[in-house]
């Protein structure tokens, strides 16, 4: 599971996509990446995106991301794909290889829900009598 903040751009998300190009016949040079809300209804809000990847390894991918434009907090499924274009957000397009992840992600929208007191504890006092 991954934790973003809604409405934010430029997040680090970390996924194990390179293991997935073992499965697919064609080799892809970007991932589409897209964000579903998905509280009471497997149908929601979606975003998206061809995510610029920061770095990549057989283990981890690192890449940036952007939530701008989706200000529901609550549960979302995420789904990535490897395609080859640099510009297509269709899951159903030519250029998709295949489905690389799906998983599950929780957006919050920094709200606080609660005051933090200020406390001032006075120093211990030892009597010696």
């Amino acid at each position: 599971m991954i934790y973003l903040t809604a409405n934010t751009s430029n997040q680090i998300v970390r996924l194990s996509l390179d293991e997935a190009r073992q499965y697919f016949a064609i080799p892809f040079t970007h991932y589409l990446f897209i964000l579903t809300h998905e509280e009471n209804s497997t149908t929601g809000v979606s975003l998206a995106q061809v995510v610029n990847v920061v770095s990549e390894s057989q283990r981890i991918t690192t890449m940036s991301i952007t939530t701008v434009s989706l200000t529901l907090s609550g549960r979302y499924r995420y789904e990535v794909y490897g395609q080859n274009s640099a510009v297509n957000t269709n899951p159903s397009d030519l250029s998709v290889v295949g489905l690389c992840e799906v998983g599950l992600c929780v957006m919050t929208d920094e709200t606080a829900y609660y005051d933090l007191p200020t406390i001032t504890i006075i120093n211990d006092v030892i009597y010696n009598g």
